[in-house]
């Protein structure tokens, strides 16, 4: 799946190519690529959409830094990719198109965003990010995943091949919807696709090798499953009973497996490539009833694995943040100065924990939050109305701010609906 600088330049307006020198010009061009004067990279810039400026960004050293000098923001730093308005026009039972267009912003211009356009068909959900891809829920219910910068695609297995789910087709053969469970009711597939998958993480990029994993919590958060590279099947791998009161809050990829953290604290570390078939080991074992409204698992760049609890609270925003490091001994609290420097990004997003210095407007010691699936804690959310959209969490003064200034937010971002609508990328060209 390997691209090269051509194919990321692929569809660009074929008439910059006027302006060109005549030598600089075909898939077999010389250095002379990089020697093109600043004044006509920067013209070519001014005609180029987001996701050309970062293809052309990344073809030699003295295009990157035309880029930089036309403002072209860096792909490598977080940003922050909005389908509020899709989910609104649902809301408002409003038809919504195939074709879906996503909002993309990043802390240091937050006034600005950014429209990045997706192929028909492939967006009617998200439900998690990961190096650089997203995990996106398609008309069909199945999963796919998708690189916005590259629009290189890859599918999961079918929604079908878990063992409760029949699809049911119409006289041309094609899908109508699904029976879950039961057969008196059929469920639309685009309305399944926006309820059945909670989270999706990855163990590497799939444009890497290709030897990568995909865990999913789906089916109201208490199912687990992942699927590997090139295959047709998902493997369930834990499910909670209704009885138990739990659902999964998060999962994440750290030092070569995957784990787990429920809304009640349960932690468990899965090894899905073992001789005897996936096995799970419990890490924290005991429940925790406090009132907390999401946790999160961060792999953090010196070898911790954290976890962040936001927890309903007495304070201005009835919501604060909490860090322990995860051990099989218990929960050691995370202090400011423990983070070095650090900002924590979580949500739907696969958590990361970035050192501010590399990334020019994070502040460190920040948690950086997008509202997540909290549909389990609808008794707790009314106490924290207003509490959820984007926002950051300065850990040392314990105080919400947003993320964003409040008038360029879609209206929902301010009601602090529980129904996600963005998630945190670095993209990956």
């Amino acid at each position: 799946m390997e691209r090269t600088h051509e194919d990321s330049l692929a569809g660009v307006d074929s008439s910059i190519g006027d302006d060109l020198p005549k030598d600089a010009i075909g898939p077999h061009a010389s250095s002379s690529w990089s020697d093109l004067p600043t004044d006509l990279l920067l013209s070519i810039l001014k005609r180029l959409e987001l996701r050309e400026s970062f293809a052309f960004a990344s073809v030699c050293t003295s295009w990157f830094s035309a880029a930089a000098a036309a403002g072209i923001p860096l792909t490598c730093r977080p940003w922050l990719m909005s389908w509020a308005h899709l989910v609104e026009e649902r809301e408002a039972e409003i038809s919504c198109s195939s074709a879906v267009t996503c909002q993309f912003r990043h802390l240091l211009d937050v006034n600005k965003s950014y429209d990045l356009d997706f192929p028909k068909g492939c967006f009617v959900a998200c439900c998690g990010a990961s190096h650089g891809w997203l995990v996106l829920a398609n008309e069909l219910a199945n999963l796919v995943l998708f690189n916005p910068i590259t629009m290189e695609m890859v599918p999961l297995p079918p929604i079908t091949d878990f063992t409760f789910v029949d699809a049911v087709y119409d006289d041309q053969g094609s899908i109508r919807g699904y029976h879950i469970f039961y057969k008196d009711k059929l469920y639309e597939a685009k309305d399944v696709a926006t309820w059945f998958y909670q989270k999706a993480v990855l163990s590497c990029t799939p444009s890497k090798d290709g030897n990568y994993s995909v865990m999913i919590i789906h089916y109201d958060s208490n199912w687990l499953s992942f699927a590997r590279a090139g295959e047709s099947k998902w493997h369930v791998v834990s499910t909670l009973a209704m009885s138990e009161r739990d659902r999964y809050a998060d999962c994440a990829y750290h030092n070569g497996r995957f784990y787990t953290v429920t809304y009640q604290g349960i932690v468990e570390k899965y090894e899905h490539d073992g001789s005897n078939g996936p096995t799970k080991e419990a890490i924290i074992a005991h429940r925790n009833f406090s009132c907390v409204l999401t946790r999160h698992l961060v792999s953090t760049p010196w070898g911790d694995l954290l976890q962040v609890r936001a927890i309903s609270a007495k304070r201005v925003e009835n919501v604060r943040f909490d860090i322990d490091i995860v051990h099989p001994e218990g929960c050691k609290k995370v202090l400011v100065h423990d983070l070095m420097e650090h900002a924590i990004f979580v949500g739907l997003n696969h958590s990361t924990c970035l050192p501010a210095k590399k990334f020019p407007g994070l502040r460190p010691q920040c948690i950086y939050f997008s509202a997540p699936w909290m549909t389990h804690k609808f008794e707790l959310m009314g106490r924290c109305r207003g509490w959820g959209g984007v926002r950051s969490y300065d850990i040392e003064r314990n105080c919400f701010n947003h993320a964003f200034p409040i008038e360029v937010m879609p209206k929902r971002w301010r009601r602090g609906l529980n129904i996600p609508s963005e998630v945190w990328i670095t993209p990956n060209i």
